[in-house]
């Protein structure tokens, strides 16, 4: 008797350094220009961040790439093999968003071919927002939850649930831009949310030489 397990993409998890942590909060301090209106989401204010030096992408995201790429179950899933080895990745944008009580981030993908998101700063803890009244008696209890969407082999909706907590400060989540996902509000804590979020791209002016 042998169990076949079908192939699916999903998700890298990875704790950040505190010499990559203190590098994104120095970005933060130095955040341009208010980046609300290129984002769906019903949150108080989001900022573009530059990646100086593209160190962040330099030292975290392209190892995630590949990383990522060697783990797809075929090749072409991600990227159409002509265009993987001629035009090399780049960080095409990333922001940093303030969340605050009640505000939540809706339904929604992506662009590019890879995103990521990174909690900086979480004030609200899972275990206790789920003991609130309106959501102790619930099947399923999402508050302060980042939630993402993936279809099974057999056509079913399913989701990956990040049930958040201070304890998740500096993690970071690696996936396919196009993969759908939302984040639900917070309801236990005044203070400010803190995350960066952002988009890999192919960088179609350089073309890769053999």
């Amino acid at each position: 008797m042998t169990t076949v397990n079908f192939n699916n993409l999903g998700v890298i998890r990875k704790k950040l350094s505190k010499e990559t942590l203190d590098k994104l909060n120095n970005y933060i301090k130095v955040k341009k220009q208010n980046w609300n209106k290129e984002l769906v989401g019903q949150i108080d204010s989001s900022f573009f961040l530059e990646d100086k030096n593209n160190w962040f992408f330099e030292n975290e995201l392209l190892p995630c790439i590949q990383e990522y790429l060697d783990s797809c179950p075929k090749d072409g899933w991600i990227i159409p093999n002509t265009l993987n080895k001629n035009l090399p990745f780049k960080l095409e944008s990333m922001w940093v968003n303030f969340q605050k009580k009640y505000e939540f981030n809706p339904f929604h993908t992506h662009s590019g071919l890879f995103s990521f998101v990174v909690w900086m700063k979480i004030p609200a803890d899972y275990e206790k927002e789920k003991k609130l009244p309106f959501v102790k008696h619930a099947n399923c209890a999402y508050p302060n939850t980042f939630q993402m969407f993936y279809i099974n082999s057999l056509g079913r909706m399913c989701t990956y649930d990040c049930h958040l907590s201070p304890d998740d400060e500096g993690t970071m989540l690696f996936f396919t831009a196009n993969r759908p996902h939302q984040v639900y509000p917070f309801y236990t804590s005044n203070k400010t949310r803190v995350s960066i979020s952002g988009n890999v791209v192919l960088n179609s002016r350089i073309i890769k030489h053999a």
